[in-house]
């Protein structure tokens, strides 16, 4: 359940690493200085944790990853203890979706059982014993009580809803990668919504800001519908960029995939066609989010909506 590079088990397909996306997003402007502590400390945290295996290339995998970078994007105001939990977060994702790239997505049955002990630390402040997950357990009861600690209890509800949700989709995909199936469109769309840990990093984000946002909002159409959008945007970029890693192992949910299998066209043809996807999800998204505004003045002068 370390982090570290998993070796392809057949020869890959030819895809160009350099797909170019319309993504028109201005970007914050974090402390280099803060994100490298940040950084420095995550690898310590992962290595105390037993996440990080104490091996140069280990180690180079996990820097190749930018972890604190990619917290400093969420957060980027975030310095500190804040910004540690949430690069933490961003390394507890990925050390979970090693753990079950690897053994435990051939093993049902362990998959299983380490999800389960998984979802039982979103809901009680103590684990008691340490079975199947192991070192993930201990990490993620870490981890999970500092994301917590001072938040609201309707927070801490929402948020372990959302890390069982995360945590449940796994077991989703080992059952998709079982059956050797390329799904349909909407099966794809269906569960990749739910392996993607946006909403999750949402709520890490909160933390990390030290603010939370009222449940009307979050309940709004326009907050929804940007919810799936910035799912889907970074979705696709993913499954093109990771097409080839996907296809090696024999995963099947992958959009390039699906719509190959579809009858999109060539590679070539799939790859421009997501990239035509993800300007059109991001032109509307822009224009989703320019509501926003109009829609918190709206909650604030009628706030029985």
């Amino acid at each position: 359940m370390c982090l570290a590079r998993r070796p392809s088990k057949q020869r890959e397909k030819h895809v160009p690493t350099n797909v170019e996306f319309y993504l028109p997003f201005p970007a914050g402007a974090p402390k280099r200085a803060e994100i490298d502590r940040a950084c420095q400390r995550g690898v310590q945290w992962a290595r105390d944790q037993g996440l990080l295996k104490q091996t140069k290339s280990a180690l180079d995998y996990y820097l190749g990853m930018m972890l604190a970078d990619v917290a400093a994007g969420f957060c980027p105001d975030a310095t500190g203890a804040d910004l540690d939990v949430m690069t933490d977060v961003i390394t507890w994702t990925a050390v979970c979706d090693d753990f079950f790239d690897g053994p435990a997505g051939d093993d049902p049955a362990l998959a299983a059982a380490v999800v389960g002990e998984l979802c039982a630390l979103t809901e009680y402040p103590v684990v008691d014993r340490l079975a199947s997950g192991g070192v993930l357990v201990s990490a993620t009861a870490d981890l999970w009580a500092r994301l917590v600690e001072p938040m609201s209890a309707r927070w801490r509800l929402r948020a372990g809803r959302n890390w069982r949700r995360f945590l449940r989709s796994f077991l989703a995909e080992v059952t998709a990668r079982h059956s050797g199936e390329v799904p349909t469109l909407a099966g794809y769309l269906a569960l990749r919504r739910e392996t993607m840990a946006m909403y999750l990093y949402l709520d890490a984000t909160e933390r990390a800001g030290r603010y939370e946002v009222s449940e009307r909002i979050l309940a709004s159409e326009q907050i929804r519908q940007l919810g799936l959008l910035e799912i889907d945007i970074i979705a696709y970029c993913n499954d093109v960029h990771s097409v080839e890693h996907e296809e090696a192992r024999g995963d099947t949910h992958n959009l390039v995939l699906v719509l190959e299998r579809g009858g999109g066209g060539t590679r070539e043809e799939v790859i421009e066609e997501i990239r035509r996807l993800v300007r059109a999800n991001s032109e509307r998204f822009l224009r989703i989010a320019a509501e926003i505004p109009a829609l918190c003045d709206q909650l604030v002068r009628q706030p029985h909506l």
